[in-house]
């Protein structure tokens, strides 16, 4: 990446870091009064900006380590196949760590253990590993009733 571009993004991650320092507080610490309506709304927004001061931590880290990837010269590099992240992607997403193939073949294997999550809850929840099919599922001995779960029984329950 030539010198420019590379000025170009510390100059946009550093902007980024100075708003943040003036952005970045405690949460309020209201005091939980007034009837259970008040007291549940305070808490639902306590909540919310709990959860946007986290992914916001999250975001600066990134922007932390994309700054450090500029220092360190592999600022628009893929992490997993070295190749050049083009600009339009940079530019869309400053603190991109892969190119687009390696982001669309995570996203896919992301997908697809999602969906194979998802087939187990739907087939009866939790999935017993191979070798409690091979032997025979027996319960803990702290448990109050003793029974096996032999391979049939669990296709019948997957089922």
């Amino acid at each position: 990446m030539d010198k420019a571009t590379s000025d170009h993004f510390r100059k946009l991650f550093l902007e980024i870091l100075s708003e943040e320092e003036v952005f970045e507080g405690k949460l309020d610490a209201a005091a939980l009064e007034g009837d259970e309506v008040d007291i549940v709304s305070t808490e639902k927004e306590n909540q919310m900006d709990f959860r946007l001061k986290s992914r916001n931590a999250v975001y600066m880290k990134k922007i932390r380590k994309s700054l450090q990837k500029i220092d360190d010269g592999s600022f628009g590099e893929c992490e997993d196949c070295g190749a050049e992240i083009s600009f339009n992607r940079l530019v869309a997403r400053p603190t991109a760590d892969l190119c687009i193939h390696c982001k669309e073949l995570q996203e896919k294997e992301e997908n697809q253990l999602i969906h194979r999550n998802r087939d187990s809850v739907v087939n009866g929840g939790r999935v017993l590993p191979i070798e409690h099919l091979e032997k025979g599922f027996n319960r803990d001995e702290t448990s109050t009733s003793n029974f096996q779960v032999s391979h049939m029984d669990y296709q019948d329950i997957v089922n």
